[in-house]
């Protein structure tokens, strides 16, 4: 079985971003505890240790993918309870750049997932696919369903994220 990606790429300010959505049938409170508290952030991804604080980095573990992961620096460029998280990761060479935006409905939360990219990406497919099941995984610990598997996700997604960005680079200007 394979879950369909529902995300986008979409340009941005900084280029381009994967874009991904995701609604709870939550209190935005409770959603953004999910995504800051380290301990409700284990359950799904990882779990991250520091003095926390806008221009201030933490260490970020993504406890999920095993036990040959290396921590993360992370830099929160802003943080506005409970609806805006922005921050930059740092390992080796490379960096993220990702943003989480919550509103909240009627009891119905969304969250919206922004990651830059570079149309050039080779990882492009993959870094949709992820967030997709990351975000289905935050999505189950306030369901309470059972995590799917990453098989689900990818390679069955590949094809869906390469269209993406070929329909951004083909829409992009030719500098």
């Amino acid at each position: 079985m394979s879950i369909p990606a529902t995300g986008r790429i979409v340009p941005s300010h900084a280029g381009h971003d994967i874009v991904v959505e995701r609604t709870f049938n939550a209190p935005i409170k409770d959603v953004w505890k999910s995504i800051v508290e380290p301990e409700r952030m284990n359950r799904w991804i990882g779990t991250w240790s520091g003095d926390a604080g806008v221009g201030k980095r933490v260490t970020f573990l993504m406890t999920a993918e095993g036990d040959n992961v290396q921590p993360e620096e992370v830099l929160i460029h802003q943080c506005e309870a409970p609806r805006l998280l922005d921050v930059e990761t740092f390992q080796g060479e490379g960096g993220w750049r990702m943003r989480l935006d919550l509103s909240e409905a009627g009891g119905v939360t969304t969250l919206v997932f922004r990651q830059s990219i570079g149309l050039d990406d080779e990882g492009t497919a993959s870094y949709g696919a992820g967030w997709e099941y990351y975000l289905d995984r935050l999505v189950a610990t306030h369901t309470g369903e059972p995590f799917a598997d990453w098989d689900e996700y990818y390679p069955a997604q590949v094809e869906h994220w390469n269209d993406e960005a070929s329909r951004a680079r083909a829409a992009s200007p030719v500098s």
